[in-house]
């Protein structure tokens, strides 16, 4: 294959592969939303607007002393109520109704998934393992930059670059690493230091 052809068929392959991308990122989101299906924050609402009302009850009848007893009494049972135990049965029913709801949506992204694999598959140059956003990018780039001549001198440099740059991320950590031990040996010594200030004084003063 020719190089402008192997460009030109990466070009289309990472067209694919971001449309990939995007149905993965769609269906990932639709199982975490009906996964973490919840309306917390109205019946945190509800748990503080049932005691207040409670509350206000008596400050019409008993006066604003009664009112601020009832109120931090009852306040805190009426939340707990609320929140924890009509907001926790809503959330699980509203929860398998959401997952219900996500699924046949979920079916009908992984399918258009599929047929996206399916077509990289006949056609695209890019071994699976570089089917990635970030692999066929870099590839691209060495080839129209002239870092490389061919699939395989571009896949290498990559392999390369992403080793180099894990050794150095690898590298940073260590140096951070080493940084807080420095840090917390010199809060060791100081208050080592601290200590035996204190001692010293203390025999000093005992004399």
């Amino acid at each position: 294959m020719q190089l402008q052809e192997l460009i030109n068929n990466l070009k289309q392959s990472k067209t694919l592969i971001e449309e990939y991308a995007e149905l993965h990122n769609r269906s990932w989101q639709l199982q975490f939303n009906a996964h973490n299906y919840n309306r917390n924050r109205l019946f945190n609402i509800l748990g503080i607007g049932v005691g207040a009302f409670i509350a206000s009850l008596y400050l019409a009848t008993d006066g604003i002393s009664s009112a601020i007893a009832v109120l931090f009494s009852v306040l805190p049972i009426t939340y707990i109520f609320v929140r924890f135990g009509i907001g926790s049965a809503f959330n699980y029913k509203g929860r398998k109704v959401a997952i219900q709801h996500a699924g046949p949506l979920v079916e009908h992204l992984s399918a258009q998934m599929n047929v996206l694999v399916e077509t990289l598959d006949s056609f695209s140059m890019l071994p699976e393992k570089y089917r990635t956003l970030q692999a066929v990018n870099a590839i691209r780039s060495y080839l129209l930059n002239k870092r490389a001549e061919s699939l395989k001198e571009a896949i290498n440099l990559y392999e390369e670059e992403v080793f180099r740059h894990s050794q150095i991320q690898r590298q940073q950590f260590q140096i951070q690493q080493n940084h807080q031990m420095i840090q917390q040996n010199r809060e060791m010594i100081k208050a080592q230091k601290t200590t035996n200030s204190r001692l010293l004084w203390a025999s000093i003063l005992g004399r």
